[in-house]
This record gives C-alpha cells, sequence and structure tokens, in this order.
C-alpha cells in the first residue's frame, strides 16, 4: 500500500524547494545577497528547527546527492568556459584564479594547522574553500559595457578555480582511500585515473557534437536531454574502468562548449554549425536552477547549529581569507590596466558558495570526516557573503560611478548584446 501522506509530503517539499529558489533568487536581486544564503535557511528551518525529516534520511542519501552535484556542476563548468576567450585573457584571468586560489588556500591550511589540526583535515579545508563564488558577481553592475572587463575576470576565476576546488578533494580523498600517502605511489594512481576520465571524456565528446549538431538543425525537442544523459553514462562508464568519472564530465562539456572551435583547429570542414544552441543553454540553466536550489535546501538540512566551535571556526577562516584575497589581488593584478577602484572591487569578491557547499559533503560521503565540517563551511559561506556584501555596499558609490547614463538607442543595443554573452 501507498503511503499517500508521505507522497504528498515529498510533493509540497518540491513545490516548496522550487518557490524557495524562485523566491531566494527574487530576494538576491534586491538585497544583493546571494540566494543561496536563502535556500540554506531554509533547509536550517526545515530539518533542525522543525524537524520535518530526519537528519538520517538525508545522510542516507548522501553519497547519491554528492554525485549527481558534482556530474551536474561539472559539466556545467565545462560548458560555460570559452576556450577562445579563456586564452585571450589567460595572462590575466589566469593569474588571478591561481593567485588567489594559491593565497586562499595556502593561508587556510597555515590557520588550520596552526590551530593543531591534522594535515588532512587542513588541507581539505583549505581547498575546500579555495574558490571564490559566482553567485555574488551579478551584483556587481554592469561598468560601462555590457561585457564588463572586472565580471569578466571574476566569471572566469570562478569557472576556473570552482572545478579546481572539487578535483583537488577528490585527489586527496583518491589517495586516503588507497592509503598510501607516498607520492611515489599514489601519484600514478590518480595520473591513470584523471588520464582515462580526460581521454574518455574528450573522445565521447567529439563523437556527439555531430550528432549534437544534428539534432538541433533538425529541431528535435529537448535534445539537451541526451547530452546529459550521456554524461551519466559515461560516470559509470570510466568509474568502472578506473577512471575518474567527475573529471570525464568536466572535460565532456568543456569539448562540446567549444567543438565549433575545436573541430576548425582539427582542420575538418564542415557547413553546419557545430556550436550549443541557445535553448539547449538554457535548459542547462533551469536543470542548474533546479538541481542547486534543491542542493542547498539539502545542504542547509545537514547543518547541527550545535557546534559553536566550528562556527567561530568558520569565522575565522573567512577573515583568513579576506586578507588573503587582498594581498593576492594586489599582487596579481599590480601590473594590469585596472585602475584601482576596480582593483579594489575585484579584492572585495570574498564570498565562498556553491564549490565549497559541494566539497564539505565529501569527506562525508566517504567517512573521512564527520558532519560537523558541515558547520564550519557553512560559517565561512555565511561569512564570507556577509564580508562580501559589507564591502560592496561601502563601495555603491564606486558601482554608480562606472554606470554612465545611456542613450535610448545605446541601452537598446546594448540590452540586444546582453542576450548572447
Amino acid at each position: 500500500m501507498f503511503d499517500y501522506t508521505e507522497i504528498n509530503f515529498l510533493i509540497l517539499g518540491a513545490a516548496a524547494i522550487l518557490l524557495i529558489g524562485f523566491i531566494g533568487r527574487a530576494i538576491a536581486k534586491k538585497t544583493s545577497i546571494p540566494y543561496i544564503v536563502w535556500l540554506m535557511v531554509f533547509g536550517i528551518l526545515l530539518v533542525p528547527v522543525l524537524s520535518l525529516v530526519q537528519t538520517s534520511v538525508l545522510l542516507s542519501a548522501l553519497p547519491f546527492v554528492s554525485v549527481l552535484v558534482i556530474l551536474i556542476l561539472l559539466f556545467n563548468a565545462g560548458l560555460v568556459l570559452n576556450i577562445k576567450k579563456l586564452v585571450e585573457l589567460v595572462p590575466r584571468a589566469a593569474i588571478s584564479a591561481f593567485v588567489n586560489f594559491a593565497m586562499s588556500a595556502g593561508s587556510v591550511f597555515a590557520l588550520m594547522y596552526f590551530l593543531g589540526y591534522g594535515p588532512l583535515v587542513s588541507i581539505i579545508t583549505a581547498f575546500a574553500v579555495g574558490s571564490v563564488s559566482a553567485e555574488v558577481i551579478p551584483f556587481l553592475g554592469k561598468g560601462d559595457s555590457p561585457k564588463d572587463k572586472r565580471r569578466d575576470l571574476l566569471n572566469l576565476e570562478s569557472a576556473i578555480t570552482e572545478p579546481v576546488c572539487i578535483i583537488l578533494v577528490l585527489v586527496i580523498i583518491g589517495a586516503v582511500l588507497l592509503n598510501n600517502y607516498q607520492i611515489w605511489a599514489v601519484v600514478p594512481a590518480l595520473v591513470s585515473q584523471f588520464s582515462i576520465g580526460i581521454v574518455l571524456g574528450a573522445a565521447l565528446a567529439i563523437a556527439w557534437i555531430p550528432a549534437m549538431s544534428y539534432l538541433q538543425r533538425n529541431r528535435y525537442a529537448y535534445s539537451y536531454v541526451a547530452s546529459l544523459a550521456l554524461v551519466f553514462v559515461l560516470y559509470i562508464l570510466v568509474q568502472d574502468v578506473g577512471g575518474s568519472g567527475p573529471v570525464s564530465a568536466l572535460i565532456f562539456g568543456l569539448v562540446i562548449a567549444n567543438g565549433e572551435d575545436l573541430y576548425k583547429t582539427l582542420g575538418y570542414r564542415h557547413s553546419a554549425s557545430f556550436t550549443i544552441n541557445e535553448k539547449s543553454k538554457s535548459f542547462n540553466d533551469l536543470i542548474t536552477f533546479f538541481t542547486m536550489s534543491f542542493f542547498f535546501v539539502y545542504f542547509g538540512g545537514l547543518i547541527l547549529l550545535k557546534d559553536y566551535y566550528g562556527f567561530l571556526l568558520g569565522v575565522a577562516i573567512a577573515i583568513v581569507l579576506l586578507m588573503a584575497r587582498l594581498a593576492g589581488t594586489r599582487l596579481a593584478l599590480s601590473r594590469s590596466k585596472f585602475s584601482k577602484d576596480d582593483k579594489r572591487l575585484v579584492s572585495s569578491m570574498v564570498s565562498r558558495g556553491t564549490a565549497a557547499a559541494v566539497v564539505a559533503t565529501l569527506p562525508i560521503t566517504y567517512g573521512i570526516l564527520n558532519t560537523g565540517f558541515i558547520d564550519v563551511i557553512f560559517a565561512v559561506i555565511i561569512s564570507t557573503v556577509m564580508i562580501t556584501w559589507i564591502m560592496l555596499f561601502m563601495q555603491r558609490g564606486n558601482l554608480e560611478a562606472q554606470t554612465p547614463p545611456k542613450s535610448v538607442k545605446q541601452r537598446k543595443k546594448a540590452s540586444n548584446i546582453e542576450k548572447w554573452v
């Protein structure tokens, strides 16, 4: 017999998540506080406060949820990386990304180790919070052109470092599972896993691009679903042959997003476009919206709200991240064409979000750390978001000053351009 009470509860829960996802984004637009904060708050109300769902139920589903979210997140990360644009901005974007990542991760590792935590906990925490989050970037404003260099830099930094965060933590977990911390023994195994993931992900993507183009040209509805289904199949295949499934998902998305340029580089002549179309990108945005809305509510439900020391540790990490960001931005953009105001705004982007939350679930999924780790990461996310919000609020005059009034014709032209960027 079906328990209709439970079914109705699940349906209401799904409706609530969708609504809170929409409302969270609406509030974010008004307050400039990223939507993920409101979603996590809803999850906290749902589980720790009102006890409508048992934490044990959420923990039992964590392995499945973690894999699902990581696959979609890495596939999406590949889709949004434009290799041509990345190459054009590499001298500055890559330097900013890796300098800030190294400064942030290094500073957090030093703090954790100084406080008496072991190397394993320290390095997982450092990598988990190493990447700046893309969630707060839209609130920078659009500057003096639709393609604002500050937003371009920050979006690329986030696009580069968020996958790096996840991959590095997976590397550490792989070393733990191999039960061997000697570099000479671990590195070959990890290189093998990553190589298999890269080769199979790229091979399937290259083979899929013409088929994807055919489906798009002939207007087959929801052709994007086929691409997403292949990501899941690819993950299982790669994992079964000893490769890294998450890496294969990232490479698959990266290759099909840059299919046109890739086939031109290979010298292949074709009359059809091998570029993923706007409908597929829009559908991908919808899937990402639903997945992230569910995940952050789920993540909020895992928070215990009992570990006050963990919360204080998260706040301390956020302060260290701020100092590292200020120093890293100053170093990375020291000889760039960015103005002092631009540098100040870029250095304000301390917020952590999606990558940190996803990575926080991995050590728990594999039984390496306990659930208290999630409270620490939650505190880091909340603290860094509030620090960023305060710093942007203090610089609101700078944001407004860099958005000169436009004529009606200019605004219309900018609006048309924004549809394609």
